[in-house]
């Protein structure tokens, strides 16, 4: 599997974002701030979009450790950067690259 490192995968989807049919696939753990314990399932959404922070979205924690984006739906959704586990883009064909951290 090819691999990817994490800071480059999100440079990425934030810049095929700003084109008009461009999104990228995400694989990540799921977090859940009140139960204070990630999903042990990947969640895979394709058809996603790099968001800005909405006027109205406060978080507890410093924002930069998330990453802000909508769904195929244009809903808008949020992970753990560190819980992202495989990221595709459409140069591709949207085959997942696994992410690495360090």
């Amino acid at each position: 599997m090819e691999l990817i490192n994490g800071i480059d995968a999100l440079r990425w989807a934030k810049e095929i974002s700003k084109l008009p049919d461009g999104c990228f696939t995400i694989a990540f753990f799921p977090y859940s701030r009140k139960k204070g314990v990630s999903s042990y399932r990947l969640k895979t959404l394709s058809g996603c979009k790099y968001r800005a922070q909405l006027p109205d979205e406060r978080f507890s924690i410093d924002s930069d450790n998330l990453f802000l984006f909508y769904d195929a739906e244009g809903s808008p959704k949020c992970c753990y950067r560190i819980l992202i586990r495989y990221m595709g883009f459409p140069q591709d064909n949207f085959k997942l690259k696994r992410i690495t951290w360090l």
